[in-house]
């Protein structure tokens, strides 16, 4: 994902819904580029427009993707066998 995109859902998620004007003030960034990536995060579903300017993120659909994401990604060890006896 794009760096501007995660800072504006980090900021949505810690701060709670706020306005484009914020945003680009917060992040230093121009109002041409918060809206650029708010519409593209607004198509993945990732946050929305409340109206009367505010926005939010939609923080437990991005939860659900990070588990989804992090399952993806995981691990599974095999059981640990034990090693061979020794023999003298």
């Amino acid at each position: 994902m794009n760096r501007t995109r995660t800072q504006i859902l980090r900021f949505l998620i810690r701060s709670g819904p706020t306005t484009r004007t914020v945003l680009a003030s917060e992040l230093r960034t121009s109002m041409a580029t918060i809206r650029r990536h708010l519409k593209l995060l607004e198509l993945a579903g990732l946050v929305h427009d409340l109206g009367g300017e505010r926005i939010s993120a939609r923080s437990s659909l991005i939860e659900s993707q990070l588990i989804e994401l992090a399952n993806q990604y995981s691990v599974q060890m095999p059981p640990r066998t034990p090693p061979p006896p020794v023999r003298d």
